[in-house]
């Protein structure tokens, strides 16, 4: 049985063993057992970190502090992001994005979650998310007497509104191709029979990555559109105030289902671009903890004598190109873009550190990881030799490349620059956004040629379906291959490891050829904290189950 409080939060710089997951069904009690995605980010923080393992001396700096140590009851910790939210609209928004993750948490609650750490799928608001066929059909059990903080009640026909909410395409949901297939019936108060259109046995992966958040029906009923910024849930706080630009302040929700947590009174989440004003701020006693993608922040909070807890995952910072338009509908431009660039010497020149450069979505040893699919490494004569063909053909490489409008960003966006001059034919000009130009321009609107993004995977579904597949929600750039969707609807049906692992292969080998992406770091997340801080429990992208935290004095 999958214990109900999980009470051992991540030790610092995990790294866990690669181990192939066993499936093995859940039992009526508990959620089932199984590696799970950690979801793909929905900002361009990841481009102003690196990778796990970058860090030299995990123990250099560290305090001694134990992250597992005992909560007092009370107290206050101020928590640094990147970007500010859009919102707190469980079917407007990627919901464990690094962004809106841990903010999200704090006002819903999950229904379930995806321990970092292992991958298992662990109950929170539900009892347990169980399969009796094999996949088909999933049955969700909630925790009898959960209340929404204005003083309704979280029942199963609670859960099927916000589903078919996410199912309705006037919302125009990022959860839409998720939700709109899904057949819900409500058992009774706190069961949801949920009817897939084809067996996935790995479907609780997929509520905990996308449909774990769950609001107020009433809340929602009462004004749709202002909803986003006055959020009713269920979860350990309530939003109490909100700075435009600066900060947010959640305050303990006295109707929070757990009377003993959340352990603290006050969470405070402050935003700032530059990651190393981030640490700083952390370091210096502004701020109480920082989350980051990857490890070039970590490093620097060890330096500065914080804490950090970290966890190794697949995917990477990578940059995407829009192939729904020109210059990158055509293959040949991505091609000669990924073969112009050493990964390696990215890294070393835009974070200053001795870093192995990635690979692909999958790196060597990482679950499912294909050895004779790994992404080109740097050819120049190959790159020079495209460019020239698309020349020929009246096609020159002009493009114009989206960054964040952060120093790191920026200098990943000018690395590239400088070494694409190099070449004859082509031509690439810098356009740096602030955070909300960002998710509008990139993330919504798609208004982009290439740009960076992230993504982040312990188990590649459901993410690497939302990046890869067409019309995939993380799909920036449109990219559409009948084998590759061919092959990750396979490879989500599949139970048995060694077809889902032959399913993965072909989607590498594709993605290595297409060039949708093209990875130049390794992913991984991260949590600096100050000594006091403890509870630190991570899921999805880099985020915190905020009723764990709390100050140990």
């Amino acid at each position: 049985m999958t214990p109900m409080f999980p009470t051992s939060p991540m030790t610092p710089t995990t790294r866990p063993t690669r181990v192939p997951p066993t499936r093995r069904l859940a039992q009526s009690t508990s959620v089932s057992r199984r590696v799970f995605s950690a979801g793909v980010l929905s900002s361009a923080l990841a481009a102003s970190v690196a990778a796990c393992g970058g860090g030299g001396d995990d123990s250099a700096g560290a305090p001694a502090a134990d992250p597992t140590a005992p909560a007092v009851r009370g107290g206050t910790a101020t928590l640094m992001l990147s970007l500010e939210a859009n919102g707190f609209d469980p079917a407007a928004v990627n919901p464990t994005g690094i962004t809106y993750g841990t903010r999200m948490a704090a006002v819903f609650d999950v229904l379930v979650y995806a321990d970092q750490r292992t991958g298992e799928v662990r109950p929170q608001l539900a009892e347990s998310l169980t399969t009796p066929d094999g996949g088909t059909t999933w049955v969700l059990r909630l925790r009898p007497g959960v209340l929404f903080s204005d003083g309704t009640t979280l029942d199963s026909d609670a859960v099927r509104f916000n589903w078919a909410r996410a199912a309705d395409p006037g919302v125009r949901s990022p959860q839409f191709r998720i939700a709109k297939d899904l057949r819900l019936a409500v058992t009774d108060p706190v069961t949801l029979t949920v009817s897939l259109p084809a067996p996935n046995p790995h479907f609780d992966g997929v509520v905990a990555r996308s449909l774990a958040f769950v609001g107020s029906p009433k809340a929602i009923a009462a004004d749709p559109a202002g909803f986003a910024a006055n959020p009713v849930g269920a979860g350990p706080f309530v939003l109490a105030s909100w700075t435009r630009g600066s900060q947010m302040v959640f305050e303990r929700n006295p109707r929070y289902w757990q009377p003993e947590r959340p352990y603290l009174d006050r969470l405070v989440v402050r935003t700032a671009l530059d990651e190393r004003q981030q640490v700083e701020t952390v370091a210096s006693g502004g701020a109480d903890l920082l989350l980051a993608s990857a490890a070039t922040q970590a490093g620097a909070a060890r330096d500065a004598g914080l804490g950090v807890a970290e966890t190794v995952t697949a995917g990477g910072l990578l940059i995407v190109f829009n192939t729904t338009r020109a210059p990158f509908d055509d293959v040949r431009a991505r091609q000669a873009f990924a073969a112009a660039l050493d990964t390696s010497d990215l890294v070393k020149t835009v974070y200053g550190r001795e870093l192995p450069g990635s690979t692909g979505l999958f790196p060597a040893g990482t679950l499912y990881a294909a050895p004779d699919a790994r992404q080109p490494g740097q050819d120049r004569a190959r790159a020079q030799a495209l460019l020239d063909e698309l020349a020929t053909a009246g096609q020159p490489l002009r493009f114009t490349f989206t960054a964040l409008n952060s120093p790191a960003s920026r200098k990943t966006a000018e690395y590239i620059q400088s070494r694409l001059v190099t070449l004859k034919n082509v031509q690439m000009d810098i356009r740096a956004v602030d955070g909300p130009g960002y998710q509008s321009g990139v993330i919504v609107n798609r208004d982009f040629q290439a740009s960076l993004f992230s993504v982040s995977f312990t188990d590649p579904e459901p993410a690497l379906s939302e990046l890869l597949r067409g019309g995939g929600p993380a799909n920036l750039g449109g990219w559409r291959d009948a084998e590759a969707d061919r092959a990750l609807d396979e490879a989500r049906t599949a139970v048995d490891a060694g077809v889902r692992a032959a399913a993965y292969a072909r989607v590498q080998r594709i993605a290595a050829e297409q060039v949708p992406v093209w990875t130049y770091l390794d992913a991984c997340s991260a949590t600096a904290y100050r000594r006091q801080i403890t509870g630190i429990t991570m899921f999805g992208d880099a985020c915190l189950l905020p009723d764990r935290l709390g100050r140990t004095g």
